[in-house]
């Protein structure tokens, strides 16, 4: 019985051994999560928080010293607000990485000088180290009041 015993344990423990590492590509991907609100007063003292799911198969989507996530306001295209994911280390067999990010965006000035109610969303994307951009996922719609 007790040998028996030892062949659970040691099954239990190869198969343990066994579990397959998530299999994320190596360009990064992103899906947009959540926003703490969506209704917001011009100057607003409250920030908007985003919080953005990432993935990334070679854990290379942080950084020390440069911006790595970019945001474009819908009412001004073309014009990316940066934002830095920070560096971390990966270690063990696998370097592939997932998790959530928490960003943080102070509500201004509406951009409309006729409606009462300016309407817009973000765009928002990654990049990793060695340079791959991650797909583009957008924020749900954002309402700010305007005085």
């Amino acid at each position: 019985m007790r040998s028996f015993s030892y062949l659970i344990i040691l099954f239990l423990m190869v198969l343990a051994s066994c579990v397959k590492p998530p299999d994320y590509s190596v360009v990064p991907r992103i899906e947009f999560v959540s926003v703490n609100k969506t209704d917001f007063n011009e100057m607003d003292p409250d920030s908007l928080s985003v919080v953005i799911y990432f993935e990334d198969g070679d854990g290379d989507l942080g950084s020390e010293d440069s911006v790595n996530m970019f945001w474009e306001d819908s009412r001004v295209p073309g014009y990316l607000i940066p934002y830095k994911i920070p560096f971390f280390n990966v270690d063990g067999n696998s370097k592939a990485i997932s998790g959530t990010v928490t960003t943080y965006y102070r509500i201004s000035s509406c951009y409309s000088d006729t409606d009462p109610i300016d309407t817009f969303y973000f765009k928002i994307f990654v990049e990793d180290r060695a340079g791959n951009q991650s797909n583009v996922d957008s924020t749900s719609l954002i309402f700010i009041h305007c005085n």
